[in-house]
C-alpha cells in the first residue's frame, strides 16, 4: 500500500488529509475504521472515546496516559506503532487534547502519522468557543499536514461535528443515514443525487465521496480484509 506524500498530505493505505465517516449506529463506521488502520504501514494511533473498540483491533498496544504512551512512541521510531490509548477516567477531553499535542510534536519525526478519533463529536460544542472543538485538536486538523499527520473521524450525529474540522474533510465515507435533517444536512455538501441515496443503504455499505468529483459510488459490503 501507499505510503508518503500525495497532493502536499500524509498518505497510508487507504488514508490521507481528513476523512470524515458519518451513519447511524451499527452500519460499519467503526469496523471500516478499523479496517483502514489495519492496512497502514506506518504509525497509527486509535483514540477509543467509549473504550469498546481496543479489543478488535489486532496487534494494538493500549495506553490510557499520556506519559507512557509518548515514551513508547519516543522508544519505537522506525517501527510499525500500532496504538490504541483508551481514556479510563471521565475526562476524555483532556487526553484528546494530550494525544493531539504528541501528534503535532512527533508526527513528522515518526515519518507520519494517522490519527483515527472514534465518536469525534464528544469533542465538540459551544464550550469550546468560535472554534468549536479544543485547540489542540482544531490546530491538528487544520494544520496536520504541516506535522505529517492525517486523520479518520466517526460521528454519530454529524451536525454536531465543529463546521472548523467539516469544512477541511475533503474525502467521506458516508453509511445508511435515515434521518431527514441530517440527509438535508448532508446534501448541502455532496449533491442531492448523492444524498438520495443514503437512506437506501444496507448496512457496512458507505457514499465514498470526494471533494472535487461529482458522483459519489457506492462502496464497501461484508468486511474485508
Amino acid at each position: 500500500m501507499t505510503r508518503g506524500f500525495t497532493d502536499g498530505e500524509y498518505q497510508d493505505g487507504e488514508l490521507r488529509g481528513l476523512t470524515f465517516l458519518a451513519g447511524e449506529r451499527g452500519m460499519g463506521k467503526t469496523t471500516e475504521a478499523i479496517r483502514l488502520a489495519e492496512q497502514c504501514s506506518g504509525p497509527v494511533i486509535f483514540f477509543d472515546t467509549v473504550g469498546k473498540h481496543f479489543q478488535l483491533l489486532r496487534g494494538f498496544r493500549v495506553f490510557s496516559q499520556p506519559g507512557p504512551y509518548k515514551e513508547y512512541l519516543l522508544a519505537n521510531r522506525g517501527r510499525r506503532i500500532r496504538v490504541c490509548y483508551v481514556p479510563l477516567d471521565e475526562f476524555p477531553e483532556k487526553h484528546i487534547i494530550e494525544v493531539s499535542k504528541i501528534a503535532r510534536a512527533l508526527g513528522e519525526w515518526l515519518g507520519g502519522m494517522i490519527v483515527i478519533i472514534d465518536e469525534m463529536d464528544t469533542f465538540c460544542g459551544q464550550e469550546w468557543g468560535v472554534k468549536g472543538m479544543p485547540i489542540e485538536l482544531y490546530n491538528l486538523a487544520h494544520f496536520g499536514r504541516h506535522y505529517h499527520v492525517s486523520m479518520v473521524v466517526t460521528a454519530r450525529d454529524p451536525p454536531s461535528l465543529s463546521k472548523r474540522f467539516r469544512s477541511q474533510c475533503a474525502f467521506m465515507r458516508l453509511f445508511r443515514i435515515s434521518e431527514d435533517d441530517y440527509a438535508e444536512y448532508f446534501a448541502k455538501r455532496i449533491g442531492k443525487a448523492n444524498a438520495a441515496k443514503l437512506p437506501g443503504l444496507a448496512k457496512t455499505y458507505f457514499l465514498l465521496w470526494e471533494a472535487g468529483k461529482q458522483e459519489a459510488p457506492v462502496c464497501g459490503g461484508p468486511r474485508r480484509l
